[in-house]
């Protein structure tokens, strides 16, 4: 343990003796390690919000979509859109379901005075502020009436607003052309405060009742995509068997094995959003491994000048007694001193980017961005440090131990 020590100590007083060359040397791992967390803590900040606002959902909602049918044999068919008699029937019959929201969307070009900007139209069920996070900053959502009577009224959305309303103008009560024709605005949606809270976003374009956008944008029947909430304790499996069940029989499907929808549940957009960040963050983390590897081959170069340079240091040691396994243990533990401090500045430097980066995203893309480094990661950190100087220490430190003592000291 005193021999570990007293290489500590020497290490120690190398470093602090060419104070530039070690900061130099140093730089490669402090790059390296700093990417690494940098990347790390974006990437985890991101699975943090992502995560979050997938939870916020609750876990009492279920997502319906149509999808194509695939038989073998046989080409895959048209997507088979439902239809608000689907909706109805559904809402009718189930007993595990209270709460059956039916969405479609649409882009079109808002209009208002002078100003013109590319927008989309969410249509929804009157019921849709009941169990979602959205909240009206001013004015009030559609009723009833209007959903029944397909009424021309929007809600707008905060960003295009400000594209299409200059600040003197009264917002509410106004009036906005939707690919050329009139809707009254009766209310304006909160701007969204988080990332990814769910598609299409409120804040760039209108929301409308479900028939309007139906019968004056599409000209059809059809629902994109239902939000199924469940009655108090029901089951989201039975739920899921006893929609099916009903959506076959409408659809005339005989087998589970044709089904023409599917059911997507908040847990699975979890998965898909993990997934896809691992992949993210393991592409990035190891293009910046690379860049430790390259940091690696500078510490056993500069590890071979400083064996070049302290030859006669090392040969009078040798003479006096030092043991090859001293010296071999003295220039592996300057090694591992180096890339462990690179480590830590590597650490240090790379959530400051991080976070640095986070506020330069909020203000860009207007969400919520925080810089998260897991606790795992600070410690995988430190033992790659120390792993890399271990490994690029080793030739240098072993070339050192078999210098020949006499040889060693008449070098010049």
């Amino acid at each position: 343990m005193r021999t570990v020590w007293v290489s500590m100590v020497i290490g120690f007083r190398m470093l602090m003796r060419n104070k530039l060359r070690s900061l130099l040397t140093l730089l490669g791992i402090i790059l390296g390690v700093g990417a690494v967390i940098a990347i790390v803590s974006l990437g985890e900040g991101l699975r943090h919000q992502f995560t979050s606002n997938i939870t916020s959902m609750g876990g009492d909602v279920f997502f319906m979509t149509p999808v194509a049918p695939k038989r073998p044999g046989q080409a895959r068919q048209a997507i088979k859109m439902f239809t608000m008699d689907d909706m109805r029937a559904v809402e009718e019959q189930t007993t595990l379901v209270r709460d059956v929201i039916p969405a479609i969307d649409a882009g079109v070009i808002a209009k208002h005075g002078n100003n013109t900007a590319n927008g989309h139209i969410l249509g929804v069920d009157a019921d849709y502020l009941d169990d979602i996070t959205e909240t009206i900053e001013e004015g009030r959502f559609f009723t009833k009436a209007e959903v029944n009577g397909a009424s021309r009224v929007v809600i707008i959305g905060r960003e295009i607003m400000e594209d299409l309303y200059e600040d003197y103008e009264e917002v509410v009560g106004s009036r906005v052309r939707l690919n050329g024709t009139n809707y009254q605005v009766i209310g304006i949606i909160e701007k969204r405060k988080n990332m990814f809270d769910g598609a299409p976003n409120p804040d760039t374009g209108f929301i409308s009742p479900v028939s309007t956008v139906q019968k004056r944008i599409l000209g059809n029947d059809d629902v994109f995509w239902v939000s199924l909430y469940l009655a108090d304790n029901a089951d989201v499996k039975a739920a899921k068997e006893e929609v099916a069940t009903i959506m076959r029989q409408r659809r005339r499907v005989r087998n589970a094995s044709d089904d023409d929808f599917q059911f997507i549940s908040p847990d699975q957009f979890l998965e898909i959003g993990n997934q896809f960040l691992n992949v993210l963050i393991s592409i990035f983390g190891g293009v910046a491994f690379i860049s430790l590897l390259v940091g690696g081959v500078g510490i056993m170069n500069i590890m071979l000048v400083s064996v070049t340079e302290r030859t006669r240091e090392i040969g009078l040691r040798l003479a006096l007694g030092a043991t090859r396994p001293a010296v071999l243990t003295q220039f592996i533990i300057e090694s591992i001193m180096l890339t462990l401090t690179g480590g830590i500045f590597g650490v240090l430097s790379g959530y400051g980017l991080a976070k640095i980066a986070a506020v330069m995203l909020e203000r860009t893309i207007e969400g919520r961005w925080i810089a998260v480094i897991p606790f795992q990661w600070l410690v995988y950190s430190v033992l790659v440090s120390i792993f890399i100087g271990l490994i690029f220490g080793v030739y240098p430190a072993w070339k050192a131990s078999r210098l020949d003592p006499v040889e060693a000291m008449r070098y010049d």
